[in-house]
């Protein structure tokens, strides 16, 4: 005697497909592993942050080159607080448009770093 028809077969991969179709983050890693990844990219991007900071300010000696270093993190913490900021806004929205918009801030930020 058979538990299910195909009807209700059929129902059940809509509704599961339907499922992974909301979001794009929910295909490959486990949905857990997400937040790791995020503060992992954070990190790096903080190293190279941070070593550009310190290669501009190696031929400044003292206070100069400690203030250089503190604008050099400031920085860092606005442009990581300019990108969450519009990820939380894509979130609700599109999750997959937020994580875009806030690596191309990040992106822009590095790049007109110490221009």
């Amino acid at each position: 005697m058979p538990l299910s028809s195909s009807d209700s077969d059929e129902e059940f991969h809509l509704v599961a497909s339907t499922d992974r179709a909301e979001s794009i983050l929910g295909t490959g890693l486990p949905a857990v592993w997400w937040p790791s990844v995020g503060g992992a990219t954070s990190s790096v991007f903080s190293i190279f942050w941070l070593l550009e900071s310190w290669e501009e300010a190696k031929p400044l000696v003292g206070a100069t080159k400690v203030n250089y270093l503190t604008q050099g993190l400031a920085g860092l913490l606005a442009t990581f607080l300019c990108s969450y900021g519009i990820y939380r806004f894509w979130k609700e929205r599109s999750e997959t448009i937020g994580i875009v918009l806030g690596a191309l801030l990040a992106a822009a930020a590095m790049m007109l770093h110490r221009m």
